[in-house]
């Protein structure tokens, strides 16, 4: 299999799979309840496993990649592999997160906010209803804002944890002088 076929195969498969894995893990969190509850333990939670999930996504596309290409694969081929398994897991995982908000449960995202309303009077904060908020605040209880922030924080995992498995993973060839 030359190069280009194996990259893009590669990150098809590995992208494909990251974006599966993160619509099950936010149809279930979403399902159960768990985010927007105000609990610090289940947000670090989350956080870790999504961390994990990329983290292992990944090492996985780019040691694929590796052992099918001579065990080689230098640094900015590893991050371009892991860049586009990002771009298409997050892009997936975003589509599942707005279709869950916006189709399959509407009142999700209102639920999240009367929860973290009610962490915020616990804690002293001053109450507000959705209502007296500023328009942009609006905008920022939507699904497509929840969807596009999903992306957004895919992509930014991405660029930090993709260029450390890079790093990682990276075999050059050796030469003997």
């Amino acid at each position: 299999m030359n190069n280009s076929n194996l990259f893009s195969s590669v990150v098809k498969k590995w992208g494909l799979i990251y974006g599966l894995i993160g619509v099950i893990f936010v149809f279930l969190t979403a399902m159960l309840g768990l985010q927007g509850e105000g609990s610090i333990a289940i947000g670090i939670g989350t956080w870790l496993f999504s961390v994990g999930l990329a983290f292992l996504m990944y090492f996985l596309a780019t040691k694929e990649y590796r052992g099918e290409n001579g065990n080689l694969i230098s640094l900015g081929r590893g991050f371009g592999i892991n860049m586009l398994v990002g771009l298409i897991g997050g892009a997936i995982r975003g589509v599942g997160f707005y279709i869950y908000a916006k189709f399959i449960d509407p009142s999700y995202i209102q639920n999240m906010m009367e929860a973290q309303m009610e962490a915020q009077q616990q804690f002293g904060g001053a109450s507000a209803s959705t209502a007296e908020l500023p328009g942009f605040m609006k905008f920022i209880l939507t699904a497509e804002f929840y969807a596009g922030s999903t992306f957004f924080s895919v992509i930014l995992g991405a660029l930090i944890i993709g260029l450390i498995v890079a790093a990682v993973n990276q075999k050059k060839e050796e030469f003997n002088y």
